[in-house]
């Protein structure tokens, strides 16, 4: 069978009620695409019986992959395993030994005693075959519904999920043939969806009949341009989709692309820091400490970040930044003088090669006609010489936080980029 298709179900009123957000679904989704298996529905299920056989009923119908997460955990409300037995027929249960074992290995480490609870964990339809968990107690269990459906269920707590999951795509190949699935993705930053959108409508046009464009608009990242193939040789379409991706880049100005790979903003920071040699600091106002989090969310920040600020009052920014009160007097907090300052002092105060600054207004409050809500400065020192920009967003204050601190990266990344070029120029010489 070469058109494989999969179903992901979740399971559990937390999700429907929105107590938590469900990013089993979009791992899941992910993992199968490089794997080759196209993911062509997502269905949400309650903690219901009756709603849970119904739903897989039809499910089956129309698909040969079907993996389920969640309702098997050890109290009432977890229902999965007992309704997977009524949907699939059977009336008999085992206790898997292998996953007992790792039940009463768990809980010796936790230096707690197994309960029965605990142990029927281990049990489940005797006609399922058992994938062991070693991270939890809720092992895996796969169903062959018919010659050409499988199903699986898997522990909805995420790691636990994440840790089985290899193992259900090689059982998924072992079974089926899945697709060449191709995807290439292109991120841009500072150009809106729709003027984007006008940029490309002849290079679109021009793509061929086999690949398919999808925009993929996202306030922290900017907008991912996704290319996919589903058939063919997967060298080959990876080739045409390199072409078409070399073509996009004679369309768009430079600077606009900031990776042609499925990334993000920081990664791509990081990067050109660990490249370059630089060390960073950071002074934020607006961005509350958010530029900073992102820095150091990556392996190794140490190397290249040494600290950061948030001098959110006028009097931090002029007692530790060593703003100029009459800067503040003048020309207010959301000023490009103050933005400069802040990223000067920042820079002196860690002692770093580079460091960017921001001030602006997040809202809903604090704005005026002349520098209304959503309004940034943002200000990036090296070695003593200082560049700034002004940018203007609408939403609300966390779509502005977001919003603002992207466009610090950006900035960042733009200037990173220059004194790499110079380097290298010199080096040349």
């Amino acid at each position: 069978m070469t058109n494989i298709e999969a179903c992901i179900c979740t399971i559990g009123d937390e999700i429907l009620i929105g107590q938590i957000v469900d990013t089993n679904s979009a791992f899941i989704s992910s993992r199968l695409n490089e794997a080759g298996i196209k993911v062509a529905s997502m269905v949400s299920i309650g903690d219901d019986f009756d709603q849970i056989i119904e739903n897989l009923t039809r499910i089956s119908r129309d698909f040969n992959v079907i993996i389920i997460t969640g309702g098997l955990g050890p109290t009432k409300d977890d229902i999965t395993k007992k309704a997977l037995a009524r949907f699939t027929g059977c009336n008999e249960y085992t206790t898997n030994s292998n996953q007992l074992e790792i039940i009463e290995r768990i809980f010796e480490k936790r230096g707690m005693a197994v309960t029965q609870t605990n142990r029927d964990q281990a049990i489940v339809p005797a006609n399922c075959v058992v994938i062991p968990n070693e991270k939890g107690t809720a092992p895996a269990m796969v169903f062959n519904i018919d010659s050409s459906t499988l199903l699986f269920s898997l522990p909805g707590v995420p790691y636990e999920m994440e840790a089985l999951l290899p193992s259900v795509i090689d059982i998924i190949n072992q079974n089926f043939s899945p697709r060449n699935i191709c995807h290439r993705t292109v991120c841009t930053y500072g150009i809106p969806e729709s003027t984007l959108s006008d940029m490309l409508t002849t290079w679109e046009s021009s793509l061929p009949s086999g690949i398919k464009l999808a925009y993929l608009p996202n306030p922290a990242t900017g907008i991912r341009l996704r290319l996919s193939t589903y058939n063919g040789d997967k060298n080959a379409n990876l080739k045409l989709m390199d072409t078409c991706i070399q073509t996009l880049k004679e369309v768009l100005a430079p600077g606009i692309i900031y990776s042609e790979q499925d990334d993000n903003l920081e990664s791509v920071v990081t990067r050109l820091l660990e490249s370059s040699g630089m060390t960073v600091s950071v002074a934020e106002s607006c961005t509350g400490g958010k530029i900073s989090s992102v820095l150091v969310s990556k392996p190794g920040a140490s190397n290249y970040y040494k600290g950061g600020i948030v001098t959110y009052s006028n009097d931090t920014k002029i007692s530790i930044l060593n703003v100029a009160p009459q800067t503040i007097e003048n020309h207010g907090a959301v000023s490009l003088e103050c933005a400069s300052q802040m990223a000067e002092g920042c820079r002196l105060l860690f002692g770093t090669d580079i460091a960017i600054s921001t001030t602006g207004i997040a809202g809903p409050g604090g704005g005026t006609d002349s520098k209304p809500v959503g309004s940034i400065w943002i200000a990036v020192s090296v070695r003593g010489k200082v560049k700034c920009t002004k940018s203007l967003f609408f939403g609300d204050r966390e779509r502005n936080i977001i919003r603002f601190t992207s466009e610090a990266l950006n900035f960042l990344r733009k200037e990173l980029i220059l004194i790499i070029d110079n380097k290298q120029l010199i080096n040349k010489v």
